[in-house]
Parts: structure tokens; C-alpha cells; sequence
């Protein structure tokens, strides 16, 4: 009997294999990135002496025209003078000046963010290196240079806030997301000014890696006004203080509640957690 082989063909391939679950989908979604604050690395450079430069400059000041500026190679091949890229940095300084490697999409650059004076200086730099995007914070200063990076969102709501915490040095919570919950004076946390609480509960089970036993801790999906979508929060109150954590509006759409708490249980139990 004839086969239309165009049916054997359909046949052998399957129904295809089943959709992730949501721990996973949510995960995805942020990046798959480790949620640390603070800086994800620091690279420590010693100081090139150099005859010119083989890569293009980044501009001075804060500069919005750098938004999107892709590094590029010379239209000449370096010189034996010229110094060659012998790590994997995105960017260094060559005699004084800050240079970004070749392919490097710079997002948002601004100078000197600690005011240094002459020969010291620094940068901030919202940037994609290799398909990562990273914020930097680079300085140079007596004869070498070094760097701190974060992951985007790593605990901060934009690049901004986040070079004003490494710069200033802010307090807890100054990480430029919207006030959502506040300490009363009783003790009891509530709902800050503009904010609403649409689900919470003060038993979130987060583990110890997110505070010890006895810890007043909670978490609570939170309406902000003006703000078109929720946030989805939680809190630990150490030593009188209150520690919130706020992960991005876009995580929290087309996620339930219990959802949102599995996902943060189980980035605690590995460690991650929501920073």
C-alpha cells in the first residue's frame, strides 16, 4: 500500500515538549541573573602606557548622546606602539582617557560621578558587553584602575539610583523604587503614603538565609498611585529597622500570589534570594 511519505514525516515528529513551569518562566524573565546587591565583580587592571589609542573614546560629562553608541574598530590596524585588549574587560583607561572596547553598546555614560580631581578620575557606564548588560563603575587612580558591575535591577530600580548608592553610599532602602510599605510606630508594618495593600501575609517562609527565627518578615503584592502596575514586595524588621525588597512591576504581571512567594522561597533556599 502507497504512504504519503509527507505523513511520515508529520508523524515522526512529536507533540513537542511541554511548556516550563512558571518558577522557571519567572526566572527566565528576570534574566536568569543572580540577585546579590552590591557589586557582581571587580576587575583590577595595572596602568598601560600608550602612544595612541586603537579604540574609540567614550565622550566626556554625562552624556545622553552616548546612549546606544556602539564601540568600533580604527579604519587602520594597530600600530606595534598601539596597546592590544590582553583581558576581558569591556573598558579601560589608556593614558588618562577611558576607552571602550570594540562592539561595546554604551547605554549611558557619565564622568567623573566622585568629582576627582585631575589625574584621578572615574566613570559610570550603563552598558551590553557580549550580549550581557552590565552597570560599571570605574575608576582610575595611582598608576592602575579598577572596576565594580552589577546585573540591571539588581536591587535598584534604574542605572541612577544605582550609581548614587555606589557613589553616595545611601542608606537601606535608597534604591530608587517607590515607597510601598512603612514601620508605624506600633511596630506593625502598613501600607506607605500613596500605597496599597492588595494581598500580604506576615508569615512568608523565606528561610533563614532571609532572616533568623523570630524576625518579624512578610511579603504583599502593593498598589502604588500613579503607577500602572503592582509591585510585589517583601520585608524583614531587624533591629527596629525595616529592610524592603521590591522586585520589578514586569515580574509580577500574570502571577498569583502563591506564585510569587514560591518563586521567592525558592530563590532564598538557593541562595539567590531577591537581590
Amino acid at each position: 500500500m502507497d504512504t504519503d511519505i509527507r505523513d511520515e514525516i508529520d508523524r515522526s515528529f512529536g507533540d513537542g515538549p511541554a511548556h516550563p513551569p512558571l518558577e522557571q518562566q519567572l526566572a527566565a524573565g528576570r534574566g536568569a541573573v543572580r540577585r546579590r546587591r552590591g557589586v557582581a565583580a571587580v576587575a583590577a587592571c595595572a596602568a598601560v602606557a600608550v602612544l595612541g589609542a586603537s579604540y574609540a573614546l567614550a565622550t566626556s560629562g554625562t552624556s545622553p548622546d552616548t546612549r546606544g553608541v556602539v564601540a568600533t574598530d580604527p579604519t587602520t590596524p594597530p600600530t606595534s606602539a598601539e596597546p592590544v585588549w590582553e583581558d576581558d574587560t569591556p573598558i579601560r583607561y589608556v593614558d588618562g582617557e577611558l576607552q571602550i572596547r570594540a562592539g561595546v553598546v554604551v547605554h549611558e555614560h557619565v564622568e567623573n560621578p566622585y568629582g576627582y580631581a585631575p589625574p584621578r578620575t572615574s566613570d559610570g557606564l550603563d552598558l551590553t558587553y557580549e550580549g550581557q548588560r552590565q552597570w560599571i563603575l570605574a575608576e582610575l587612580k595611582g598608576g592602575g584602575f579598577g572596576y565594580s558591575s552589577s546585573v540591571p535591577s539588581n536591587g535598584w530600580a534604574d542605572f541612577d539610583a544605582w550609581l548614587a548608592d555606589q557613589v553616595d553610599g545611601a542608606v537601606p532602602g535608597d534604591d530608587g523604587w517607590p515607597a510601598t510599605v512603612e514601620l508605624a510606630a506600633d511596630g506593625r508594618v502598613v501600607a506607605a503614603p500613596g500605597a496599597e495593600i492588595v494581598q500580604r501575609t506576615d508569615d512568608p517562609r523565606l528561610g533563614d538565609s532571609f532572616a533568623s527565627a523570630r524576625t518579624p518578615t512578610g511579603a504583599a503584592v502593593v498598589t502604588v498611585q500613579g503607577e500602572t502596575r503592582s509591585y510585589f514586595v517583601v520585608w524583614r524588621v531587624i533591629d527596629g529597622k525595616l529592610d524592603v525588597i521590591t522586585t520589578p512591576p514586569r515580574d509580577v504581571v500574570g502571577a498569583t500570589f502563591d506564585e510569587l512567594l514560591t518563586y521567592a522561597r525558592a530563590q532564598y533556599a538557593s541562595g539567590e534570594g531577591l537581590r
